[in-house]
């Protein structure tokens, strides 16, 4: 049978996981349904194939996806069991529409754009003096500390913890490679059950002395149909942290690194700011920070002659889909001017990324004021040199220095 691996796609070989769509581009060209073993799953890389089983529920489950994923994934060793229960990445209706349905009202465009003041405030901040430095770390100094803090602080935690909540963030999506020592796996499995007790005791202090931020307010839910158990709590919680955090670091990492390959696209946006809504969206297309996302079937389907049986699983390359030949123009140019298309980076129909809008605030201050500060940068070491996180699937560099042209 013929599997990712013959096409070099190794989940865990650092220069895929630094540049993955030429990878992609000839799966589609040449497999556009393949096995990989490394995920146990039947993998799916061009928009139209990825698009009907993202909006298909009802034949494709996201039930516990999530965490039987990262158990597949050639994990060496146990981690510690996933925070909580189910989440709204992992369930189906009517679960998924009650799990949402608690968090959406908090993620309404309203409510998100009026953070926008203060998300501006916070990159002031981190970026003040920067320009003049001449030189800047986008990943350390911008993208990791501006999602970080917005999410700490909706989440009610004091800054003083900001920096702890951050390496437990990083706990919590670094997978275990095939290389992970044991000493590491025990460090990381420490870090994990530290972060499930601190979340645990952040609840019940709520539930003592209610709170108006995220945690609180679903603490104190109690509208019977919205109840959320200890286990749903956890689990809702540590979601939030996750996708408010990692996922928008690499975002605006990705992005601006993008800037650097396309410098007239950088000039663009710098001579137009009202560029940004759609260069965000360009963004998002050209180099999404997640890669896939997984269902399983939940009765017999077929892609080009390939049946797929009922609970056999299938992984959706978001990334490939963005970049298909037939869909996008010039799919590995950086164009601006595209206008917001139809991309799936932030997922579809009733999985739609919840966070979308937050994402969007969050780049549009932090690629705009990069570029108030340094209006024409270059990366200040060479592109082969930049190292990635070890996340195969939450993609973007670890770090990236740039410097003032």
């Amino acid at each position: 049978m013929t599997t990712t691996t013959d096409f070099g796609w190794n989940i865990f070989d650092k220069r895929v996981v630094a540049w993955p769509h030429p990878y992609y581009a000839r799966l589609r060209r040449e497999a556009p349904i393949v096995r990989s073993e490394q995920l146990q799953s039947w993998v799916l890389t061009r928009y139209d194939d990825v698009r009907a089983v993202l909006r298909n529920p009802e034949q494709w489950s996201s039930f516990r996806m999530g965490a039987e994923a990262m158990a597949r994934a050639d994990q060496p060793r146990e981690s510690v069991a996933p925070m909580g229960t189910l989440t709204m990445l992992n369930s189906d209706p009517p679960d998924h529409t009650r799990l949402r349905k608690l968090l959406d009202r908090d993620f309404t465009p309203g409510r998100i754009m009026r953070l926008a003041p203060h998300v501006q405030e916070i990159t002031d901040r981190l970026l003040a003096g920067a320009g003049g430095r001449g030189e800047l770390d986008v990943a350390e100094e911008l993208a990791v500390p501006l999602p970080v803090t917005v999410i700490a602080e909706l989440l009610g935690v004091p800054p003083e913890q900001w920096a702890q909540f951050k390496r437990w963030s990083d706990a919590a999506t670094e997978p275990f490679l095939p290389d992970t020592t044991d000493e590491q796996v025990a460090v990381r499995n420490a870090e994990l059950r530290e972060f499930r007790d601190y979340l645990m005791r952040q609840i019940e202090e709520k539930r003592r002395v209610p709170s108006d931020d995220f945690i609180g307010r679903l603490v104190q839910a109690h509208d019977a149909e919205e109840r959320l158990s200890d286990a749903e709590l956890l689990a809702a919680v540590n979601l939030l942290l996750l996708a408010g955090n990692e996922t928008t670091t690499n975002l605006i990492s990705n992005a601006a690194l993008a800037l650097t390959k396309f410098p007239d696209q950088m000039d663009a946006l710098h001579e137009n700011p009202a560029l940004i809504d759609d260069a965000i969206e360009e963004f998002l297309r050209y180099d999404g920070s997640v890669q896939w996302t997984g269902r399983r079937a939940l009765g017999p389907a077929e892609f080009y002659g390939q049946r797929i049986e009922p609970d056999e699983r299938v992984t959706v390359v978001l990334a490939s889909a963005n970049r298909d030949e037939a869909v996008f123009e010039n799919p590995d140019e950086l164009d601006l001017s595209r206008g917001r298309s139809k991309h799936l980076a932030f997922g579809d129909w009733i999985h739609v990324c919840l966070g979308q809008y937050l994402a969007r605030v969050e780049t549009r201050s932090a690629i705009l004021t990069l570029l108030r500060e340094f209006p024409r940068f270059e990366l200040a070491v060479p592109e082969d040199e930049i190292v990635y996180r070890a996340n195969f699937n939450l993609r973007g560099p670890k770090f990236l220095p740039i410097r003032r042209v």
